[in-house]
C-alpha cells in the first residue's frame, strides 16, 4: 500500500488558529486598553498571513484534486483570503505610518473578514473530509 504524507492538514490549522486568535486579542485590547494586546494581535496576524502562504503551498504540494463543486469553493475561497491576506500585509504598515488611528480601525475590519474567511474556508475543507473522505487513507 502506498502512502502519501499529506502537509496540507498539518498546516492549514496554524491560519485559521492565529488570525482567530487576533482577533480575539485586539477585542480584548480595546476592551481593556492594553497596548500589549494590540500588538500581540498584530504579531498573530502577520503570522497568520506566513501561515496562509503555508497553507496554500503545502495544498499544492499535497497535489489532492478533487472535480467536485464543494473543492472548487474551497480551494477558490482559499486564494480570496491569501490574496486579500497579502494585500493587507502590504496595506496596513502603509496605513499605519500616516494614521495610527486609522490603522487600528481598518485593521479591526481586516481581522473581522479573515475570522469569518478561514472559518468559511474551514468549513467547506472539514466537508471534504468528513462528509466526502477527501485525503482518507483506506
Amino acid at each position: 500500500m502506498e502512502h502519501h504524507f499529506h502537509l496540507h492538514p498539518l498546516i492549514v490549522h496554524f491560519p485559521i488558529a492565529l488570525f482567530i486568535t487576533a482577533f480575539g486579542l485586539e477585542v480584548l485590547s480595546l476592551i481593556f486598553k492594553k497596548e500589549s494586546l494590540h500588538q500581540t494581535a498584530w504579531c498573530n496576524y502577520i503570522l497568520g498571513i506566513v501561515a496562509a502562504v503555508a497553507a496554500v503551498l503545502a495544498a499544492w504540494w499535497d497535489k489532492v484534486e478533487v472535480k467536485h463543486p464543494v473543492f472548487y469553493t474551497h480551494r477558490n475561497l482559499a486564494y480570496v483570503t491569501l490574496g486579500i491576506a497579502l494585500a493587507s500585509g502590504v496595506i496596513l504598515p502603509l496605513v499605519k505610518r500616516k494614521s495610527k488611528k486609522a490603522f487600528r480601525v481598518i485593521f479591526f475590519i481586516f481581522l473581522v473578514l479573515f475570522t469569518c474567511l478561514v472559518s468559511i474556508t474551514g468549513y467547506y475543507g472539514g466537508r471534504l473530509v468528513y462528509e466526502y473522505g477527501v485525503g482518507v487513507e483506506e
